[in-house]
């Protein structure tokens, strides 16, 4: 199968739903997602579809993720701590969007493999295994994002930013999220609605 092509496709659907920038788009066609999805689903690797991985978590779909990636208005070399970063697969696409990447997984057997997967792929990505609000990171953050639901925007994630730095989150219950820029003392509505698991 020819997963260079798919995921030329993949990028050529994703940008007649709205134009990519130079670095999001490059990024995209860099990362190969069938590396980050299981073997039974890897012929669906390029379908603009969430897919299943383990206890209840998921690989976003890629429009949803380009969506992330526009509203986290990246600079290049800004840090970004991923809260839930599951598979690894968004680390890895912010890594090649010129971000400095670092995940945090609660659940020890996916932040494992996703170590080891972007090791082997030669992405420089932290994966910390932990519950994101008890882990001390030594160090602040230009922006935190919630790869899963929750209904409010945690302490935790403000408390680990950067000065002028936000967290992106998805927030609301199971049926209703709006992806949410939270400032250190003020919170920004984008509009964008989705949908995640929740995050745990």
């Amino acid at each position: 199968m020819d997963y260079k092509e798919q995921r030329e496709r993949l990028v050529a659907r994703l940008k007649e739903e709205r134009p990519l920038p130079p670095e999001i788009e490059a990024a995209f066609l860099a990362v190969p997602r069938e590396e980050f999805v299981p073997e039974a689903s890897r012929e669906s690797s390029y379908t603009d579809l969430a897919l299943p991985l383990q206890a209840g978590a998921t690989i976003s779909q890629p429009s949803m993720l380009v969506i992330m990636l526009l509203e986290l208005r990246l600079k290049r070399g800004v840090s970004v701590l991923e809260a839930g970063s599951g598979c690894g697969y968004f680390l890895a696409l912010l890594a090649a969007a010129g971000a400095k990447a670092c995940g945090v997984e609660i659940i020890t057997g996916l932040a494992k493999q996703s170590r080891e997967r972007l090791d082997r792929l030669g992405y420089d990505v932290e994966v910390i295994d932990g519950d994101a609000s008890k882990v001390e990171f030594g160090r602040k953050f230009g922006r935190v994002v919630f790869s899963a639901a929750v209904s409010n925007v945690p302490h935790w994630s403000r408390k680990v930013l950067e000065p002028g730095g936000f967290v992106l989150a998805p927030v609301g219950d199971r049926e209703y999220q709006e992806l949410v820029r939270a400032y250190e003392v003020r919170t920004e509505f984008t509009g964008r609605l989705c949908r995640f698991v929740p995050f745990v």
